[in-house]
């Protein structure tokens, strides 16, 4: 965490209203595509995730969401869950809103607000 500081504004550990394995099931129950997910920002926020695809092995107990927040177009987001435990990127630059959020323990997770110049520095050949 301390290499990290360096490139992060701020992070905050966030109890899950509801993990994304527990939304994932109530549909296959119901049979209904999951469009939107509500997604825990800082400090109570919350951000509504409109879901574009989803790669969910047959179980419902893995999978990956791709998507934008909602009414913005410009925005990027992207969750990875197993069981209980789940990760997401939120990028909106129209909300200046850079989030990297990581798994914690089952049912909670750390949200961190990110300065993309530095975060993402040296990923894939990035100077």
């Amino acid at each position: 965490m301390l290499k990290e500081n360096e490139k992060i504004y701020r992070r905050q550990l966030v109890v899950l209203k509801e993990p994304v394995a527990a939304v994932v099931e109530r549909n296959r129950l119901t049979g209904e595509r999951i469009q939107q997910i509500t997604l825990p920002g800082l400090d109570g926020q919350e951000i509504i995730f409109e879901v574009k695809r989803a790669d969910l092995e047959p179980s419902g107990l893995r999978g990956t969401f791709y998507g934008n927040v909602a009414g913005r177009l410009d925005s990027m987001v992207t969750l990875a869950f197993k069981n209980n435990v789940q990760a997401f990127t939120i990028l909106s630059p129209s909300d200046n809103l850079y989030l990297d959020v990581e798994p914690h323990d089952p049912g909670d997770v750390i949200v961190k607000s990110i300065d993309l110049e530095k975060y993402g520095a040296g990923l894939c050949g990035v100077k």
